[in-house]
């Protein structure tokens, strides 16, 4: 499940210094890595940081990890018919996390990151609707980091894809963004919200098709998350075969997060 408009973190692995403006700041996945490239070998992945910053990263590549999926809701994932028990938002999107300790409880990821339910009980984490369940340590004890980034109040200006002519108001004016959502059905916390210093507001892809048409000129806080819980960009993934492929008999298949 490597694909453009996931929105990451640093990993395990990750030995590149501030190239993210620090740990805990958010990028988005633009490119995916080809076997005979040099640029971008296969099991590799070009990350445009909300920062502005452009580089590319191990998934897998030499056995490395340096990214961790922050959220795969801009790119789709949504588990219909599921509810999540706090906010109770219907067909929960993103990542799916069901408590082992309660009946039919379920929480979207910004429930179960804001300490939602009781943080003694476990977890199973589904990263998509057809994937098996993986069982999370307690989040009471886990390591919490600081999510930065585009996230609302943070300051904007036009980015790579900018291609909305002077709604901005011109090169180098500068937008408030008020708002993180999905772009109608297709994606969800995709697409930011800015109001620019001229007065206009508009919808600035943040992901959506793997596009990033803004960048931060002061970033701002989007809520905790436990680094440990999320799953590491690249890593085979466990499916359900009869999600997938409808036949029984076989205990999973495996795709890359």
């Amino acid at each position: 499940m490597i694909d453009v408009g996931l929105r990451v973190v640093r990993g395990p692995d990750w030995k590149w210094g501030n190239q993210d403006d620090g740990e805990g700041h958010v990028g988005t996945l633009v490119e995916i890595g080809k076997a005979g490239s040099t640029a971008s070998p296969d099991k590799t992945v070009v990350v445009q940081w909300d920062s502005g910053t452009r580089t590319n990263y191990r998934v897998g590549y030499q056995g490395a990890y340096d990214l961790l999926v922050y959220d795969n809701a801009p790119i789709g994932v949504k588990h219909p018919n599921i509810i999540c028990d706090v906010c109770k938002k219907h067909g929960i999107q993103g990542m799916r996390w069901k408590c082992t300790e309660c009946y039919d409880y379920d929480l979207c990821t910004e429930c179960y990151m804001s300490d939602k339910h009781d943080s003694n009980h476990t977890f199973m984490r589904y990263v998509t609707q057809n994937s098996l369940a993986v069982k999370m340590p307690k989040r009471n004890g886990s390591a919490k980091i600081q999510a930065r980034g585009i996230f609302p109040g943070g300051r904007v200006v036009r980015g790579p894809d900018w291609d909305w002519g002077s709604q901005d108001g011109g090169e180098g004016k500068t937008g408030r963004v008020t708002d993180i959502r999905g772009w109608d059905v297709e994606s969800g916390r995709s697409v930011a919200s800015v109001t620019w210093s001229n007065g206009s507001t508009n919808v600035y892809r943040v992901g959506h098709k793997g596009k990033v048409d803004i960048k931060y000129t002061q970033d701002a806080p989007g809520g905790m998350y436990y680094k440990d819980h999320l799953p590491k960009l690249g890593e085979r993934l466990e499916v359900n075969p009869v999600a997938v492929s409808g036949e029984i008999g076989r205990a999973s298949c495996r795709e890359r997060v």
